[in-house]
């Protein structure tokens, strides 16, 4: 990874890797979908579609899916899976497409990536018709605080000291105000989680080198990189099943109705 390396760039080299050790971000759109229950036929922008977890559930659902992403190998891969549906490689901050265009937007785990969530979030409620609903997600903590657990969070937090330069993949998202200051109104918030069995270690290492986690792992120095493996491994290797055990806000506000 190159230091000057932008956030869509990391993910259009990930892109053939992405979601494919486990299906954390399928099973989050699951997830997702079940909250936001689109109607047949609304007109749906997945934002930041990666390689279209929230679009197939949508198409399931009977909507007509335009799915956008900054990068381009992620656009390619929703092109060839859903054929039926508007694939475009576009960027959040500066959307190219018509005022008043869709019922539903929806972004999984894509806000808290971008450089002015502001920006991205007033481009939402202008493609937005009115009345339209925008809903976004951000990580929050597992409410079964007995639940399965893995060293991955301690690692992060413990050997951030020895990062080096790159891309920052994510800040401190406070969606709801983001919501809020963009003029949406009834904003609310709704917890979702995912539990997915994971077959070894070693698969739970390879999905954690998959996705955005990758840009950190990358920065980190080739020793603290195998410290890290060596100890999440040892950790689960303890354990009488892995399971990835993950959790959500879905936060969703409306464009206001014109009088």
């Amino acid at each position: 990874m190159s230091g000057t390396e932008t956030v869509p760039q990391v993910f259009h080299r990930l892109a053939g890797d992405y979601d494919e050790f486990l299906p954390f971000f399928t099973e989050f759109g699951r997830e997702f979908l079940r909250v936001l229950r689109p109607g047949a036929g609304a007109r749906f922008l997945d934002l930041g579609c990666g390689r279209g977890a929230l679009t197939g559930f949508a198409l399931d659902a009977g909507c007509r899916v335009t799915a956008v992403d900054a990068a381009p190998g992620m656009v390619d891969r929703v092109a060839a899976r859903y054929p039926g549906v508007d694939a475009r490689v576009m960027d959040a901050h500066a959307l190219d497409l018509p005022d008043g265009s869709f019922e539903h937007v929806a972004a999984s785990f894509v806000f808290s990536l971008l450089d002015a969530p502001d920006v991205a979030a007033a481009e939402v409620a202008r493609v937005l018709v009115p009345g339209g609903v925008f809903a976004l997600t951000t990580p929050a903590e597992p409410l079964d605080e007995d639940g399965p657990t893995d060293l991955a969070g301690e690692l992060f937090g413990e050997l951030a000291e020895h990062l080096g330069e790159g891309p920052q993949m994510g800040a401190p998202l406070d969606a709801e105000a983001l919501l809020v200051a963009g003029g949406f109104t009834d904003v609310r918030g709704e917890h979702i989680e995912v539990r997915i069995p994971v077959p070894d270690p070693e698969t739970f290492w390879r999905w954690l080198s998959s996705h955005g986690s990758a840009a950190y792992l990358e920065r980190l120095p080739a020793v603290r990189r195998a410290e890290f493996h060596d100890r999440l491994v040892a950790d689960l290797a303890t354990k009488d099943e892995i399971i990835l055990y993950r959790a959500a806000t879905v936060w969703s506000g409306r464009t206001p109705v014109q009088q």
